[in-house]
């Protein structure tokens, strides 16, 4: 076991997008200080096969840092979404235009993200990346924090001030430090997929609410979209299963015929429909982030956005800092979350939940909505302006 004489400011375990792009905001902001990630895939970035939906705020963020000129090529803007309950007349439709953007977001793929995130950080000076490290435990003492990680099966110590859990879903730093989380299961099933369309979605974004659940269409390249598709279990097991026609059929059926008639399908996979949110995204001197602290229902695509907060609030609370793993610092960055996370989670709940319901005054009181927002140009700015991930209301 060895280990390292210097002792790291903050260590992050986990090099996805929240994790690089965390360790490329502190290693700008703070050149002073050698910034490590500990990330299990030896070389490169992991091969992510999500298409995600970029808010604007977000796409504004990765322009600042120069990492979105080299990908914009390879994005779609969403320059409209059209939200709709099937079988009722309420309807509301967002353009970016009215709202002073050239696109209320992006959609592109995760892995092309990841990679020019990746390739930020292995070019940053003070970036000590560590490829095939997996974080195995932390001994916490008052003035810092000793991290164990293996390397090709080998152990290594280092010791930080601070320890930042990036490490997904099922996060090791997250079990290690005895944070709890609260499960909601939506008993819903998601499935993903790409489909090749009789035309272009020339921009528009779709979010249906059927009786299933929501299904969304995102705009892609080449007269294709990116679908999700919420079913119950067993109706998500039977329908993935199906031969192609049959999928693309049944799910012509769903949605409708707005975007056009679907020709083909690619790429299904199936995911179950959950939110899991900590009891608290601090412990003493390590803080969890992104899909460690919470993951939600993909209905609205707010998921990897509010991590990219994460990364944006945890960065600005640590660049002035003297003690990056100081409670006060960790708890000032938690209190400030708490207000972002009850917001979206409880938009993405009540979305989930309301469209979900069959009952006969629920559903005239989500259709009253969507006509007041359609109607209602203040009440629809702040409905975008949330959706493009903007926090100055």
């Amino acid at each position: 076991m060895d280990g390292s004489v210097a002792q790291q400011p903050v260590i992050i375990a986990g090099g996805g997008l929240v994790g690089a792009l965390t360790a490329l905001l502190l290693a700008r902001g703070r050149p002073d200080w050698r910034i490590r990630v500990l990330e299990p895939q030896q070389q490169g970035p992991a091969q992510d096969k999500r298409t995600i939906a970029l808010a604007a705020a977000t796409v504004s963020l990765l322009q600042r840092q120069g990492i979105w000129q080299a990908i914009a090529d390879k994005a779609s803007p969403i320059e409209h979404i059209h939200v709709s309950d099937r079988g009722h007349l309420g309807m509301t439709r967002l353009h970016a235009h009215q709202h002073g953007v050239p696109a209320m977001g992006q959609v592109i793929a995760a892995a092309t993200l990841n990679k020019a995130l990746y390739e930020a950080c292995q070019v940053q000076d003070n970036i000590d990346w560590v490829g095939g490290a997996w974080f195995v435990r932390a001994e916490r003492q008052p003035a810092a924090i000793q991290i164990t990680y293996t390397v090709n099966d080998t152990e290594h110590t280092s010791s930080a001030l601070l320890l930042v859990g990036a490490d997904g879903q099922r996060s090791q730093v997250r079990t290690d430090a005895g944070i709890t989380m609260q499960h909601t299961d939506y008993k819903q099933a998601g499935i993903i997929a790409t489909l090749t369309l009789s035309e272009s979605l020339q921009g528009w974004a779709y979010e249906r609410f059927t009786e299933t659940g929501p299904i969304a269409l995102l705009p892609l390249p080449n007269n294709q979209a990116s679908l999700v598709w919420s079913l119950s279990p067993e109706e998500s097991q039977r329908t993935l299963t199906s031969a192609d026609d049959d999928f693309l059929a049944a799910c012509q059926q769903a949605f409708g015929y707005r975007a056009g008639r679907f020709l083909a399908v690619t790429d299904r996979v199936q995911y179950p429909l959950q939110l899991h949110l900590a009891d608290t995204s601090i412990a003493h001197r390590t803080v969890i982030i992104g899909n460690a602290s919470h993951t939600l229902h993909p209905i609205a695509g707010q998921g990897f956005n509010l991590g990219v907060r994460d990364a944006i609030e945890l960065s600005a609370k640590l660049i002035n800092a003297t003690d990056p793993g100081s409670y006060a610092i960790l708890s000032g960055y938690n209190q400030a979350r708490q207000a972002d996370y009850k917001h979206i989670i409880g938009l993405t709940d009540s979305l989930v939940r309301g469209f979900s319901n069959h009952y006969a005054p629920l559903i005239m009181g989500r259709n009253l909505a969507l006509f007041g927002l359609d109607n209602l140009p203040p009440l629809r700015h702040v409905f975008a302006r949330q959706t493009m991930g903007f926090r100055d209301l």
